[in-house]
């Protein structure tokens, strides 16, 4: 498949009162026409960071090099102006609480009806029939009364359905999910995501699934990043990376999902997450990983392909800077 968006050799630094954080430590991944991609990693690993990087929305005291090329263009070297007419159009973004991504001093209906107008140019009245359409195809079978609706008085479910369809309202041909399920209870996830399976297969675009449940990229990811402490330790097919976990920290966190048809304790891993003012050298992960070597200590592993599709950064299994 053809790819959509690239990232390459991407970092970028925090300028705070305590210091630089190093926040993306040479981050490298694609994502293809039409598949969903997954980022999944703990907590502060720099996910969050690498999505809104795509988007330029930064804050002032970010430092960045790198390359995101999009439909081959590189989006760092493009002007507030460009990036204006690419954000909500080509790549939209769904936030994983859409209480705070709504306003709540306005109808959905204005909100809806203000993105559609500026990135399609419609009239008010054909950018209502649009919103109906878009309500419909996410699940909301009032579409008339939601448009009437405050945030408040709609259910967190529903309101994110709305998210997405404002996400998808222009036809983007990326959409970045950043959480999208985290603030919502277990069965209302599940729709979401079947959502957003159901509307890829629709309307054809791609996904950047931003997660740290590893349940949710079994279920819907085509192929899978696997991120610690600002780096990306491996990326695989999905079924393979289950099956056949490389990277050490993947190994980590597979092993503290609970299989009940295993009868095995679960390992979780041992130490904490580094602090990224003053992160590892080497490999980021050498001081909780059982298979540390001088090397790992001193040389960070770059991303290789160990196998047909199947990449890793890990001197175990060879590749630049390894033993």
């Amino acid at each position: 498949m053809k790819k959509l968006l690239e990232v390459e050799d991407l970092y970028i630094d925090f300028k705070t009162l305590w210091g630089v954080a190093k926040v993306l430590n040479g981050v490298s991944f694609d994502i293809r026409e039409g598949e969903i991609f997954g980022l999944v990693g703990e907590t502060g690993c720099g996910k969050s960071v690498t999505a809104l990087s795509i988007l330029r929305l930064l804050p002032p005291n970010a430092r960045i090099s790198g390359k995101i090329l999009f439909k081959g263009e590189n989006l760092l070297e493009k002007s507030e102006e460009e990036l204006r007419k690419i954000r909500g159009k080509e790549i939209s973004i769904v936030f994983q609480d859409p209480m705070t991504s709504l306003n709540p001093l306005f109808k959905i209906g204005e909100q809806m009806l203000d993105v559609i107008e500026l990135h399609e140019g419609l009239s008010r009245e054909k950018a209502e029939e649009h919103a109906k359409k878009l309500l419909k195809a996410v699940g909301l079978s009032d579409p008339g009364r939601i448009l009437d609706s405050y945030p408040h008085e709609l259910s967190g479910g529903m309101r994110q359905r709305i998210m997405i369809a404002m996400a998808l309202s222009s036809n983007p041909s990326l959409l970045i999910a950043d959480e999208p399920t985290t603030a919502l209870d277990v069965t209302i996830q599940k729709q979401i995501l079947e959502l957003i399976l159901d509307l890829r297969s629709k309307y054809k675009f791609s996904v950047l699934l931003i997660t740290h449940d590893l349940g949710v990229v079994a279920g819907v990811c085509d192929r899978v990043g696997v991120m610690y402490a600002g780096n990306i330790v491996e990326i695989a097919d999905t079924e393979e990376l289950f099956e056949n976990p490389l990277h050490p920290y993947t190994q980590g966190l597979l092993s503290v999902v609970p299989d009940p048809r295993m009868k095995k304790p679960i390992r979780p891993l041992r130490g904490s997450v580094p602090s990224l003012l003053n992160p590892p050298s080497g490999c980021r992960f050498h001081p909780r990983c059982d298979y540390t070597s001088k090397t790992c200590t001193t040389v960070k592993p770059e991303l290789h392909e160990y196998s047909p599709g199947h990449f890793v950064a890990c001197h175990l299994y060879g590749g630049e800077g390894s033993d």
